[in-house]
């Protein structure tokens, strides 16, 4: 092996330029290190390399004591023939591996060798810190020479050690490597072999199979007594000589030698915890029935002394350690586990507890982390058991309820509530209250609030009855305000963590503020409260929707960008598309919204419509009409409308609905669909409602605007309104249609400068870097326009009347519908059409309408 191969080892250089020197003076080298940290690999060179210069070698201890090595034959000052050391050539050199294996008598031979200075000593050893012999060694070499202790590589090792061996692995890879050995150069070559010679997908996989096989070549060779060490190691809680020698049954020299021999092998890390990859391999070599014995007498030695820890208790049960104790600690341990409290139930159940008796804390520890099947595995049953109390159907009721809740099945946990009833829900009637609203059965939820005289207000249910209290606020006319403040009074209170609940404050308050037209409010919400129970994904979906509707598409898309999609609730998932198609409605990019409306529909049938996704479900009913394909959304569609009636139109949850249906009639180019959304608004208007007043006069106006009656002035009233209940988008596209519909070009051209100013005022600043001319960037799903492109010398790139071409450009007019738009030739629109092209480099019509779209333009249009 080359020389550059040992440059992850300390010293190395040093060592290899003492022995080149030409200084008369000896030189000797300890190099100590566990096994497989290259001792073997380093003497392999280090006799290379005095053999080279021509330096004679022994390399056993007896050897050097009855044949010595000849001197060259110099004359005495007597006169005499005498063999000495002329120091004229080199000096014999004397290597020894594995000294640590020696005997006494060996050993002291070496020392003397050592003291005499007449040979260069160059000596590999295991680091035994309980042998005083090697100690002694240990201070003979440090007088004369130096100790070198060899290391496992580090993370950040693999990748040059890697190099030095001719090979290379992604650093996934390499990371992967160094978790499965410990930095151990024995194992990280054999994995990084494997890793090399297996395709690129399977490297990991490779890597596995490579050092089970090199752990289980390892511990093939130790002695019986050696491998129970090592399985006591399996718990990485320390090797202690005490414990040894009543745990293995030995006395206390033998266990100290025991420690030494485990820490020096290449299995055991410098936590003494052996390596994953080698405690198969140890139960196959020991038996499960010796193995699982060692461990059950750890486990006694430990709880006999009060000295069992969390993660041992774990890795005992886990590995098949069957006792009472064991589990009654565990189940203890999972009370304070926090996230990990799942991981603790289960071993506590593989420990030989009842299940029964933990199946609630278990089920409420999955529900929180997201693992909805437990807990319904577990909660369910109770809910058929003959015996169970009151207050534990009432948990398991929750926790059903709950977990159904989150996966849109709102009505599944709504029939759990009214087969509970009153007479059985204990202290959670605020929950069931809950889940009852969000079902629209107002009906049996104010008979739960009814019973809520009964039950103390106490801590623990403060947060659900707040809840309840702000849900049933927000079904009454002019009292969303209320709702919000005390949805965020109730995100602020730090409740029992253990309490799993159907929904959170903040999701609720979120959507509700959106519902109401106050985006700011709802991002303050988000930002501001701490959420008691949001885990996950849900934060971030809430965040892409405030985005989204406050104008902000850029920031939205980079947020659903970055969604793990699989770890969200069923729910959370309708959120999460409503998103993703919201942003390709409104970035008229039909690719996208396909794709998106295509990874959408199949969760229709999974949810039922509840005032929590009234929002997903009117974006997605707007996406189905734009592809012609309504008929998947319709069922939800209807289900929404009914849960409003149901509900009696509450205007805080109705009207950004009905504004959809007035969007969805207006697409349909159906007035007829548009007037019972529209007269449900008014009714609202009229009761003092300001948000359902705005949106009753944008729709009033879309109307005139389709029928070709522009108003400039109720055009802008109307534009003002919507901006001003957070609707820019729907602002802008409003002054665009009428921009589109105008009879003269004075009041197209406002219009359409209109409709630019809202889209360029609502994108935050920091979205819109000014791209350069040669190198437009790439526009993905949702992403903020801006229309002023502008070159290198900060000029727009296209005119004023250049952009409004590009805008109707993209709407797919003719250069005819172009000109008589903006009262132009159609030949003027041509000319305008082909400076667009030289401007921005557009050497198609395909690429330039991609370019134009790159640039921001034609969503205002959309």
């Amino acid at each position: 092996m080359a020389d550059i191969a040992f440059d992850t080892m300390p010293y190395v250089r040093e060592i290899f330029r003492e022995l080149d020197s030409t200084d008369p003076e000896t030189s000797t080298v300890l190099i100590r290190g566990r096994s497989g940290t290259g001792k073997s690999t380093l003497l392999a060179a280090v006799r290379t390399r005095l053999r080279a210069r021509g330096v004679p070698l022994r390399e056993t201890i007896r050897e050097n004591l009855y044949a010595p090595m000849p001197e060259p034959i110099t004359i005495g000052a007597d006169g005499c023939a005498e063999r000495r050391h002329s120091g004229s050539g080199p000096r014999p050199a004397l290597i020894i591996d594995d000294a640590h294996t020696l005997s006494p008598t060996d050993l002291e031979s070496l020392c003397a060798s050592i003291e005499s200075g007449k040979y260069t000593v160059v000596v590999a050893a295991q680091p035994r810190p309980h042998d005083t012999r090697l100690r002694t060694l240990a201070d003979a070499v440090a007088r004369r020479g130096r100790v070198v202790d060899l290391r496992p590589l580090g993370v950040s090792d693999i990748t040059p050690f890697a190099r030095e061996l001719g090979m290379a692995v992604p650093r996934a890879v390499a990371q992967h490597i160094h978790q499965q050995t410990g930095g151990i150069r024995g194992g990280v070559v054999a994995a990084l072999t494997a890793a090399c010679s297996a395709r690129l997908d399977a490297g990991v996989r490779a890597v596995d199979d490579a050092v089970s096989h090199w752990a289980r070549s390892l511990l093939d060779n130790l002695e019986p007594d050696l491998l129970e060490t090592l399985a006591v190691a399996t718990t990485g809680t320390g090797l202690d000589s005490t414990e040894l020698t009543e745990v293995l049954g030995v006395d206390p020299p033998a266990a100290q030698r025991l420690i030494d021999r485990a820490r020096a092998t290449a299995l055991v890390t410098d936590a003494d915890l052996l390596l994953a990859p080698a405690v198969p391999a140890l139960r196959t070599i020991l038996g499960d029935r010796r193995y699982l014995a060692v461990q059950r007498r750890l486990l006694a030695a430990r709880l006999d002394a009060g000295l069992l820890r969390d993660q041992t208790a774990l890795a005992l049960a886990e590995s098949g350690v069957r006792d009472d104790r064991l589990a009654d600690f565990l189940c203890a341990a999972a009370e304070h586990a926090g996230p990990a409290a799942v991981r603790f139930y289960s071993a506590a159940a593989a420990a030989g507890a009842d299940q029964d008796r933990i199946a609630l804390r278990w089920a409420e520890a999955a529900a929180r982390t997201g693992d909805g099947e437990t807990a319904m595995r577990l909660a369910e049953p109770v809910l058929a058991r003959a015996e169970v109390t009151g207050a534990e159907l009432a948990d398991a009721v929750r926790i059903c309820a709950g977990v159904l809740t989150r996966r849109g099945l709102v009505g599944r946990a709504a029939q759990l509530y009214t087969w509970l009833g009153a007479h059985r829900i204990g202290p959670d009637w605020a929950v069931g209250a809950t889940v009852l609203s969000l079902a629209g059965n107002v009906r049996d939820a104010a008979e739960l609030s009814g019973a809520s005289a009964q039950w103390p207000p106490t801590e623990a249910n403060t947060q659900a009855r707040l809840i309840a209290t702000a849900l049933g606020a927000s079904l009454t006319r002019g009292e969303s305000a209320v709702a919000v403040s005390t949805l965020l009074q109730a995100a602020h209170i730090d409740v029992n963590s253990d309490r799993f609940l159907p929904c959170t404050p903040v999701s609720i308050a979120t959507l509700l503020c959106l519902s109401t037209g106050d985006p700011r409010r709802a991002g303050e919400s988000l930002l501001r409260a701490t959420d008691s129970g949001a885990r996950g994904g849900q934060p971030r979906v809430l965040a892409a929707w405030v985005a989204m509707l406050g104008g902000d598409e850029q920031g939205a898309a980079a947020t659903v960008a970055a969604l793990d999609w699989d770890a969200l609730d069923i729910r959370d998932r309708l959120l999460a598309h409503g998103v993703a198609v919201g942003l390709a409605r409104r970035g008229g990019d039909h690719v996208a919204l396909t794709k998106a409306w295509q990874a959408a529909y199949p969760l229709f049938d999974d949810v039922d419509a509840d005032l929590l996704t009234l929002l997903p479900v009117g974006e997605l009913w707007l996406a189905g009409i734009r592809l012609r394909d309504e008929r998947r959304i319709t069922p939800l569609v209807e289900a929404s409308l009914s849960l409003l009636r149901s509900l009696n139109q509450p205007p805080t949850w109705a009207n950004a609905f009905h504004w959809y249906g007035v969007q969805a009639a207006i697409a349909h180019k159906s007035p007829d669909d548009l007037l019972p959304h529209a007269h449900l608004l008014k009714s609202a208007a009229e009761s003092g409602d300001r948000h359902a007043a705005v949106l009753a006069d944008a729709g009033r106006t879309w109307v005139f605007v389709l029928r070709g009656e522009v108003s400039a002035a109720h055009v802008e009233q109307a534009v003002t309104g919507l901006r001003g209940i957070g609707l820019t988008w729907d602002a802008a596209r409003l002054a665009s249609e009428a921009a589109l519909s105008a009879d003269d070009s004075a009041t197209a051209t406002a219009l359409l400068k209109l409709a630019r100013a809202i889209r360029s005022d609502s994108r935050p600043q920091e979205f819109s870097p000014p791209p350069t001319a040669t190198a437009q960037p790439a526009r993905g799903r949702g992403a903020t326009p801006d229309p002023a492109v502008r070159s290198t010398d900060g000029n727009p790139i296209l005119s004023e009347r250049e952009r409004e071409v590009a805008e109707l450009v993209l709407l797919g007019l003719t250069y005819r519908e172009i000109g008589a738009r903006l009262y132009i030739s159609a030949k003027t629109v041509e000319h305008h059409v082909a400076r667009i092209r030289r401007r921005i480099g557009a050497g198609s019509r395909s690429e330039l309408l991609s370019m134009l779209r790159a640039m921001g333009h034609g969503s205002l249009l959309v």
